[in-house]
């Protein structure tokens, strides 16, 4: 679910992203981050709070290997956490603005989706070098966060609007910034973000 807070920081991100160099291309399948960009400030109160969920776990990889038992690791976990989670504003779940917690009462908003999906998935296996929260504008400008894997078909959108596995350049959405693949803690810009999916952005909403 989009928060204001999310979208105002999202807006700062993305005027930054505009005016850095870079290209990227369209069809690219595997995004590309151009340095070090500043956390969301709630998921650093989140890492305060859960220490265990920031560190690196498991290998360092650029990308993991999709074979038909991780993309079903990824079809499942997004289903099932995706029907497990009712979503709700933060406002009415806590109370007040942007809390990024993993959901352990059934209820959540976008970045509480995507932290469980993270965790499940490092449950099974997954090192947390391809998995990677990611900030990223809708088409009707509201900041909205997913989850990426980083396979070797891509990278993936493990996303609460749908429980289809999309291409990261096939979502519709501008993507500003995500974690660090080496540190979960440090934030990196998408280099290119706001360009590779100019065109997708012109398309209809998909189901």
């Amino acid at each position: 679910m989009t928060t204001p807070a999310i979208a105002t920081w999202a807006i700062g991100v993305a005027l930054l992203a505009v005016s850095l160099p870079g290209e990227a291309r369209a069809d690219q399948i595997a995004a590309r981050t151009r340095g070090p960009a500043s956390p969301p400030p709630a998921f650093l109160n989140f890492c305060a709070k859960n220490p265990s969920e920031c560190r690196r776990s498991g290998a360092l990889t650029r990308q993991v290997a999709l074979t038909p038992e991780r993309q079903r690791d990824l079809q499942e976990v997004n289903a099932r956490v995706n029907s497990a989670i009712s979503e709700i504003s933060d406002p009415q779940h806590h109370g007040r603005e942007d809390v990024w917690s993993i959901p352990t009462d059934g209820q959540g908003d976008c970045e509480d989706f995507a932290l469980l999906k993270r965790k499940q998935l490092i449950e099974r296996g997954w090192p947390s070098s391809a998995l990677l929260i990611a900030v990223v504008g809708t088409p009707s400008g509201e900041g909205h966060a997913v989850l990426m894997a980083a396979t070797s078909e891509g990278d993936l959108v493990l996303d609460n609007k749908t429980s289809r596995l999309l291409p990261w350049t096939q979502t519709g959405y501008l993507f500003f910034t995500r974690m660090s693949q080496a540190n979960p803690r440090a934030w990196e810009a998408i280099d290119g973000g706001t360009i590779a999916v100019t065109a997708a952005t012109r398309r209809p909403d998909r189901p």
